[in-house]
C-alpha cells in the first residue's frame, strides 16, 4: 500500500462542491464548441443519417465506460490530483509526472488558449470589435476567469453552474426543435438508410473510425471532476454520482441534438456545413436566428474555459507538495484556499501560448495524448484493485475487469488511428510527452538532496 501523505502537511482545502456543483463541471467540462460543429466532421465519412446516430452514441457509450472507470477512481483517491495520482500509485511515479507535464503545458494550457480564442472570435461576430484585438480578448476572458477562481471554488464553481445551465439551456432549444419540427412539420429530412452495408470491410470500418474521432473529443472532458476530488463534499459518494450524471446528460443530449441537425438538413447539406448548429437554425428559423448560435458558443466555451481554469491547477499543486512542480505552486491562499500561484502560472503559460500563436500546432500534436493516458488510467484502474487492499463505501465499476479492458482497447485505438494517418504529428506530440522525463529526474534528484539533508518529502498516495 503506497505511503500516507504526513497529515500535519497536507494542505487540503475546504470541502465546498456539493453534487450539484460537482455535475456542472463534468457536463461543463465536456460540452463546449464541439457539438455546434463537429457532428458534420463526422457526417462527411458516412452515408446516411442513421449511421451518424450511431457513431454519436457509439462515443457517448465509450465517454460512459470511461466515466465509470473514473467515477470508482475518484471514490478511491479522494484528494486533488487525479490522474497524476492513479498512474503514479499503479505504476510509477514518473509516469503521473509525464501526465502532469503534458496536462502543463499542452493539453490544458492549449485547450485554455484555444478555447478563449473561439469565445472571442464567436464574440466579434456579436460585438463586431476589430478583427486584431480578437487574441486581446481571449486573454481578458482567460485573465478575468482566472481572478475569479482566484477568490475561492464557490465564486468559480458558481460561474461553472451558471454557463452549463445556460448551454444546456440552448442545447435543450435546439432539440425542442427538432421535436416540433418532426411532430408538425413535413419538411423532416431524416432517411436512416442501411445501417451497415452488406459487406463489411475495412474500408468501412476505417470511415466508422474517423468519423467516430470528431464525436469522442467532443465527449471528452469528463475526467476533470478528479483533478478536484479534495473540494468534493463526500466524494466517496457524490464524486461517482456525479460523473455518472454528468455524463449521462451530455450522451443524451448530444444524440438529441444530432436529431435535431438531421431534421432541419438534408445529410448532403450537413456533409459539407462548417457550422451545422448556425445552418440548421437557419434552415428553420431565418437567418436573422442562427445569430443565436453564435452567443450559445459563446456561453458554451466561456464555461469551458473556466472549467479548465479551476480544475488543472488543482493537480499542479498536487505535483508540488510532492516536489514534481515548481514548489510555489503547491501553496494555498491563506484567505480563499485557492491554489493561486497554480492559477496564475497555468493562465501565464496558456496567454504565452495564445500571443505566441502556437497553441493549435501543440494541440495537433499532443491531442491524442489524452487517449494515451485515458488508456493507462484504465489499466492503473486493474492495477490498483490489486495492489490496494479493498476499502468500505468506494465505488466499485460495472463489469469488473471488462469495462476499464474496453475502455482501455477503444483508447489506445484512437491512439493507433491518430498514429496511422497523422504519423509525423503524432511523433512531435510523443517527443512533447516524453521531454519531460529530464525534469523528472531533475526534480527526483532535488528531493532525493532534500531528504538527504534532513528536509522531508511528501509522498501523497491520495487515499482517504
Amino acid at each position: 500500500m503506497p505511503e500516507k501523505m504526513i497529515q500535519s502537511e497536507r494542505q487540503e482545502p475546504e470541502r465546498k462542491l456539493s453534487l450539484f456543483d460537482a455535475t456542472m463541471i463534468v457536463s461543463g467540462a465536456i460540452i463546449g464548441a464541439g457539438i455546434f460543429i463537429n457532428p458534420a466532421e463526422s457526417a462527411r465519412f458516412l452515408q446516411n443519417s442513421g449511421q451518424l446516430l450511431f457513431v454519436w452514441i457509439l462515443a457517448g457509450v465509450i465517454a460512459f465506460l470511461g466515466g465509470l472507470c473514473f467515477a470508482e477512481l475518484g471514490s478511491l483517491f479522494v484528494h486533488s490530483g487525479g490522474q497524476y495520482l492513479y498512474l503514479k500509485v499503479a505504476f510509477t511515479p514518473w509516469l503521473g509526472f509525464l501526465f502532469g507535464w503534458t496536462l502543463f503545458t499542452t493539453i490544458q494550457s492549449g485547450a485554455i488558449a484555444a478555447v478563449a480564442v473561439t469565445c472571442a472570435r464567436f464574440l466579434r461576430s456579436l460585438l463586431a470589435f476589430p478583427e486584431k484585438a480578437t487574441i486581446f480578448m481571449a486573454a481578458i476572458i482567460i485573465w478575468f476567469l482566472s481572478v475569479v477562481n482566484f477568490f475561492g471554488i464557490r465564486p468559480g464553481s458558481l460561474v461553472q453552474n451558471v454557463f452549463t445551465a445556460l448551454k444546456l439551456l440552448a442545447l435543450f432549444f435546439l432539440i425542442f426543435l427538432g421535436i416540433y419540427n418532426s411532430l408538425f412539420s413535413s419538411s423532416g429530412y431524416v432517411s436512416f438508410g442501411p445501417l451497415f452495408p452488406e459487406r463489411i470491410n475495412f474500408s468501412f470500418l476505417s470511415a466508422l473510425g474517423l468519423a467516430l474521432m470528431p464525436a469522442l473529443f467532443s465527449y471528452g472532458g469528463w475526467q476533470n471532476l478528479n483533478f478536484v476530488a479534495g473540494e468534493v463534499i463526500n466524494p466517496r459518494r457524490l464524486l461517482p454520482l456525479a460523473i455518472i450524471l454528468g455524463v449521462s446528460i451530455v450522451v443524451a443530449v448530444y444524440v438529441l441534438t444530432n436529431w435535431f441537425y438531421l431534421t432541419s438538413l438534408p445529410f448532403d447539406k450537413l456533409c459539407s456545413s462548417n457550422q451545422v448548429a448556425a445552418d440548421a437554425v437557419e434552415a428553420l428559423l431565418g437567418q436573422k436566428y442562427s445569430r443565436l448560435i453564435s452567443l450559445a458558443i459563446v456561453i458554451s466555451t466561456f464555461g469551458i474555459t473556466n472549467v479548465f481554469i479551476l480544475t488543472g491547477p488543482r493537480v499542479y499543486q498536487a505535483m508540488a507538495r510532492e516536489g514534481a512542480f515548481l514548489p510555489l505552486a503547491a501553496r494555498l491562499h491563506p484567505r480563499f484556499q485557492t491554489p493561486h500561484l497554480s492559477i496564475f502560472l497555468q493562465s501565464a503559460w496558456a496567454s504565452l501560448l495564445l500571443f505566441s500563436n502556437t497553441y493549435s500546432q501543440l494541440l495537433q500534436y499532443v491531442t491524442f495524448g489524452d487517449w494515451i493516458f485515458f488508456g493507462l488510467t484504465a489499466l492503473a484502474l486493474i492495477k490498483l484493485r490489486k495492489k490496494l487492499p479493498a476499502q468500505t463505501g468506494v465505488y466499485r465499476v460495472w463489469g469488473f475487469p471488462w469495462v476499464p479492458l474496453i475502455f482501455a482497447f477503444i483508447s489506445f485505438a484512437v491512439v493507433i488511428n491518430v498514429f496511422i494517418f497523422s504519423p509525423l504529428k503524432s511523433l512531435m506530440g510523443t517527443a512533447i510527452i516524453l521531454s519531460g522525463l529530464p525534469l523528472f529526474w531533475l526534480s527526483r534528484k532535488r528531493v532525493q538532496e532534500e531528504v538527504r539533508n534532513g528536509g522531508q518529502a511528501n509522498s501523497l498516495s491520495g487515499m482517504g
